[in-house]
């Protein structure tokens, strides 16, 4: 297991690590100035190879003074670059020998890391194994004191009983051997008993009366809807009359109408052949050239027309007689309605 000390120096050894990381990030921008830097290195090896290759002027050429200060300058330019190209050359020297040294110190730091947090693994990993070694532990005594405890439990219920037992069969004795000294225990249990028979008898008393109660009020909503089953039953037999009633005006009504058709067609008929019957008289008297006289022609229509109008007289009185007659009450009808 890893200590405070152990872990504060592997955190300090992660903040270092995270500069270093830093500086591995600057490493780049240090590369493109050394491929600036070569590059003009390379200028000016160019430039001096040309310069070496210039012809050696003298000051009797024309135009010497201006050439030779040219040359003179190019030369200086030579030194100074060369001088810069030795300061860039140790430069990149430098910077090579600092990446080299930030490479292994971010190996170093990495491997420091690495190990850190296999150490922290292992110490988390000890850690849980223990933990669940007592949990176990733990489980194991729980399930021994629960053993115990049900062992202890089940002896003192034992215990109890035989004791309640020895107390019964002692206060028993006693009753038996001396009937008029009642024990205080035995007393105290026929208290008990008879508590708990009135407790008892208490709530099967509640439970009578609310059973009681309970069927007057179904008995009540029994009557409530007795009396609305009869009401309906009324209702509906009154419907029944009315609706019989109704039938029996209607039938009245149709047969009257169909009496008053048949009495006017009869009617009709009866005249129609009444009339046919005296034309054809006059006819047949008149084919066959027999004198008639007004008085036998009135003779002979005079019944015709007389009992014609007793039929239509008398067509009234009859009809209403008949009526009276099926309106009358009959054992036969009164059967039939009901």
């Amino acid at each position: 297991m890893l200590s405070s000390d152990d872990l504060t120096q592997t955190t300090d050894e992660l903040v270092t690590g995270e500069l270093q990381t830093g500086a591995l990030e600057r490493l780049p921008r240090i590369l493109d100035r050394k491929s600036l830097v070569s590059e003009r290195r390379q200028s000016i090896l160019h430039q001096k190879q040309t310069t070496d290759a210039l012809p050696n002027l003298t000051p009797d050429t024309p135009n010497a003074k201006v050439a030779w200060r040219q040359v003179m300058q190019l030369r200086e330019e030579n030194r100074r670059l060369r001088f810069d190209l030795d300061e860039a050359q140790t430069e990149l020297q430098r910077l090579v020998a600092d990446y080299k040294a930030l490479q292994s110190e971010f190996e170093r730091e990495a491997s420091i890391i690495h190990n850190g947090h296999q150490q922290e693994v292992e110490h988390y990993q000890n850690l849980l194994s223990e933990a669940t070694a007592e949990r176990d532990r733990l489980r194991e005594a729980q399930q021994q004191l629960e053993q115990r405890y049900q062992d202890l439990y089940h002896s003192f219920q034992e215990t109890v009983d035989e004791e309640a037992r020895k107390m019964v069969s002692e206060a028993t004795k006693t009753l038996t051997l001396s009937p008029d000294s009642r024990p205080v225990l035995l007393q105290e249990m026929m208290e008990t008993v008879e508590s708990q028979v009135r407790r008892v008898e208490d709530k099967h008393l509640v439970e009578a009366l609310y059973l009681k109660r309970e069927v007057e009020r179904m008995a009540g909503q029994m009557e409530q809807k007795q009396r609305e089953l009869d009401q309906e039953l009324q209702n509906l037999l009154s419907m029944q009359l009315t609706v019989r009633e109704q039938a029996k005006l209607r039938m009245k009504v149709l047969h009257s109408r169909l009496h008053a058709r048949w009495t006017v067609k009869s009617v009709s008929t009866t005249l129609g052949i009444l009339a046919l019957l005296i034309v054809l008289q006059f006819a047949c008297l008149a084919f066959f050239h027999v004198q008639v006289g007004s008085n036998l022609s009135l003779s002979l229509i005079t019944p015709i027309v007389v009992c014609v109008i007793l039929a239509l007289v008398l067509t009234t009185p009859i009809n209403m007689i008949k009526h009276l007659y099926t309106g009358a009450p009959h054992k036969r009808r009164v059967k039939e309605d009901l």
